[in-house]
């Protein structure tokens, strides 16, 4: 199970590093202090599997640190040697003191860091107080909860994510424009109206059954996986004023990776929710698209997904394909057609791969569809504002909060502050059609 990333929980050493379980009873590696196990068989698996040849490097790294003083250190240091050590992902997780921000190498010899009883996600020398805000331990026990969800998941179907979306196709069009929010969605437009009285517009669980808790955090963390179909929907009312009435429309995901591809299975709400659309046309593009062959950037083939029985009965359907390789060469392709709504999700084009997202950008500016735009975090919306700027582009929706996130937060690495999250498709905007 642990070929996969480990949840934050085990990056902090809250869980089993190998098993992911659950254990008041873990014991860490002696040598690097840096991952915990809850049995010795455990930790042999991980020594074998990668952790013999890393172990001395983090031992390395613990030396190199030795102590440092409580005073006079600020988040600037800590995030200085966040990035230096970027490319190890137990290093970049590795608890700290949440006020002086040393990591354990760099208290007190022999001294532990204390977690956080509530949230597990937050740790404090012997030198400092071991409180941190409410609010705050609120969120991150959100994303403890979460990650508990994510180790069953995977341990019951061996997927990381779950889609919970509506389960019949609704017979009249109510515009997703007319819903506040999740709480709106799940029990107004979709099917889960029985929920009204036992979760609140965060979607938290008020009541004491626990098997109705379990489900209510289900939908919660499936909001992450939902967030793709319903701030597409968004924007495709934004964008076409006859939608209630449209049988076909055709999509271009651009940059498409792992996380869209996952959430295929939930494209399928478009057609729940919009009772005239009988044909959904995706085209999934990227230079890290999945294609079934070697050739996939020069030819495409025709998938469907699999509905519901209602809406195959019906004779709705929704078609793929996919292209690897960028967007902006993509377009010169006997494969392309003009779609009605273009979207990349969390491209971070103004951070990383500049020079290779630039031609494709530099299209979409003067493209002749809108595209949609999200990202995770407010910097990201500025660099790709000033972009856009110098590039004479216009906008059908400025840049703003989505509030079609996804509801399940992430603990982000390289934040500005202790405890930063984010989420899934935080901001979004249109960008407009020439």
């Amino acid at each position: 199970m642990a070929s996969e990333d480990p949840p934050s929980l085990a990056l902090k050493q809250a869980l089993c590093y190998t098993c992911w379980n659950i254990s008041s009873n873990l014991s860490r590696c002696l040598a690097c202090k840096r991952v915990s196990y809850c049995s010795k068989n455990c930790q042999k698996q991980d020594w074998n599997r990668n952790h013999k040849a890393l172990c001395k490097k983090l031992v390395a790294l613990n030396e190199s640190k030795g102590y440092l003083p409580s005073s006079n250190r600020c988040w600037k240091d800590y995030y200085a040697e966040q990035v230096y050590h970027s490319l190890i992902l137990m290093i970049s997780y590795e608890p700290y003191c949440y006020h002086c921000y040393r990591r354990e190498s760099q208290i007190e010899d022999g001294a532990r860091l204390k977690t956080c009883q509530y949230c597990r996600l937050t740790s404090f020398c012997p030198s400092c107080q071991p409180t941190h805000p409410s609010a705050e331990c609120a969120t991150l026990q959100v994303i403890a909860t979460d990650d508990r969800i994510l180790v069953d998941l995977r341990r019951r179907t061996g997927r990381s994510s779950t889609i919970a979306f509506t389960g019949l196709p609704r017979q009249q069009h109510f515009p997703l424009a007319s819903a506040t929010d999740w709480y709106d969605y799940y029990t107004r437009l979709s099917d889960k109206g029985g929920l009204r009285f036992k979760m609140n517009r965060d979607l938290k669980y008020q009541g004491h059954d626990r098997k109705e808790r379990e489900f209510v955090e289900g939908i919660r963390y499936g909001t992450n996986t939902t967030t793709y179909q319903l701030t597409l929907l968004a924007a495709i009312e934004a964008i076409i004023p006859n939608v209630s009435t449209r049988a076909s429309i055709n999509l271009h995901i651009i940059g498409a990776a792992g996380a869209e591809f996952a959430s295929a299975p939930a494209f399928e709400e478009l057609l729940h929710l919009l009772p005239s659309l009988t044909a959904l046309h995706l085209s999934f593009v990227g230079k890290n698209v999945f294609v079934p062959h070697e050739e996939g950037t020069k030819t495409q083939d025709l998938h469907t997904l699999q509905c519901c029985t209602t809406c195959t009965t019906m004779g709705r359907s929704i078609s793929f394909t996919t292209w690897r390789g960028p967007y902006h060469a993509y377009v010169d392709t006997d494969s392309y057609k003009t779609p009605d709504l273009a979207a990349a999700f969390h491209s971070g084009f103004s951070v990383d791969e500049q020079a290779d997202w630039y031609p494709t950008i530099e299209y979409l500016a003067h493209a002749s569809h809108p595209t949609l735009f999200t990202a995770a975090r407010n910097f990201e919306i500025l660099g790709e504002m000033e972009i856009w700027k110098s590039l004479g582009a216009a906008f059908v929706r400025n840049a703003e909060v989505n509030k079609w996130k996804g509801m399940s937060p992430s603990l982000v690495v390289y934040g500005d502050r202790p405890n930063e999250v984010s989420y899934r498709n935080h901001w979004w905007y249109i960008v407009e059609q020439k």
